[in-house]
Order: C-alpha cells, then sequence, then structure tokens
C-alpha cells in the first residue's frame, strides 16, 4: 500500500461528497413537505384551483460578473445605438467592451456570448 495519500484523499473526498449528498436529500424532503402544505393552504382559500398545473418557476444561478439586470440594460443600450441588426457575437463583443472584460480570453467570450444569449432570448 505506497498510495496511502491517495486512498486517504479519495475517502475523505467520498466523505465529503456522500454528505453534500445527505443535505441535499434533507432540504428536498424539507421542501417537499412545504409543498403539500402550501397546496392544502391554496386548496382551502381556492378549490378551484389545482396546484398541480401551476407550472414551477425557474431558478436562475446570479453572474458576479453583472449586477441584477445590468446586462439586460446593456445589451439594450448596445441595441438602441446600433445601425442595423447584430448578431449575438457582435452584442456580447461590445457588452464586453463597455463592462472592461477581457476580450482575448476564448472561454471568457464563450460565456459572455450565451449570457448575452439567454438575455435576449
Amino acid at each position: 500500500m505506497s498510495d496511502t495519500y491517495v486512498i486517504s484523499g479519495l475517502t475523505a473526498k467520498r466523505a465529503e461528497v456522500s454528505g453534500i449528498i445527505a443535505d441535499l436529500e434533507k432540504r428536498v424532503a424539507q421542501h417537499r413537505a412545504d409543498l403539500v402544505h402550501i397546496d392544502a393552504v391554496l386548496r382551502l382559500y381556492a378549490p378551484e384551483v389545482e396546484p398541480e398545473f401551476i407550472a414551477p418557476k425557474a431558478v436562475r444561478k446570479r453572474n458576479d460578473w453583472f449586477k441584477a439586470g445590468e446586462l439586460s440594460r446593456m445589451v439594450l443600450d448596445v441595441l438602441r445605438v446600433a445601425p442595423a441588426p447584430l448578431q449575438v457575437r457582435e452584442i456580447a463583443a461590445k457588452v464586453m467592451e463597455a463592462h472592461g472584460i477581457d476580450a482575448t480570453d476564448a472561454r471568457t467570450v464563450q460565456f459572455v456570448g450565451k449570457l448575452v444569449h439567454n438575455a435576449v432570448t
């Protein structure tokens, strides 16, 4: 057993990941219980409403690069002054320039391009 560091590292990582999974499962169970209670109260106040048909609200992950609504405003600002229709990558380049983001890194350009695409759709 010359790889004891590898084994101890892997067992520690496994314990960490299984702990995260256990915590998430506990949180999911609590959210499911909350949902059952909300549905019951909703049925009391509005019996005609069927909670099963209420669409879930999408959970969006926050981006550290832009404040809330900042990217959408920047995209609209770019489009307002554009003399002709622009492609998403052109809008992204102008947003990156205005925000001071380095446009030489291909991964950054691709990431901002996805953010801009999501903002315009």
